[in-house]
């Protein structure tokens, strides 16, 4: 079950609501005028959110890049810094 409050009970009981979506670990929705103004997230739950987008990315990345044509570590080397590898 979604736990939603209004901003007028926000403003009243802000302590008890920030407690309760810490310990619960679940999201708060805070509704103004019966629409969506925000999200109160514990902030643990936040940081596994966020670590989860650049995951998400990365791997997006990963898919777009696949296909591209790759180059050995000696030719970069030598690319590079115009040296032969050392053996």
């Amino acid at each position: 079950m979604i736990n939603t409050v209004s901003i007028t009970d926000l403003k009243q009981n802000t302590a008890l609501i920030v407690k309760n979506a810490k310990t619960s670990g679940k999201p708060v929705v805070i509704l103004q005028r019966s629409e969506v103004a925000a999200v109160l997230l514990d902030p643990d739950y936040y940081k596994k959110l966020e670590q989860a987008l650049e995951d998400l990315e990365d791997l997006q990345d990963i898919e777009l890049r696949k296909n591209e044509p790759t180059v050995s570590m000696d030719e970069y080397l030598k690319k590079r810094f115009n040296k032969n590898p050392t053996k």
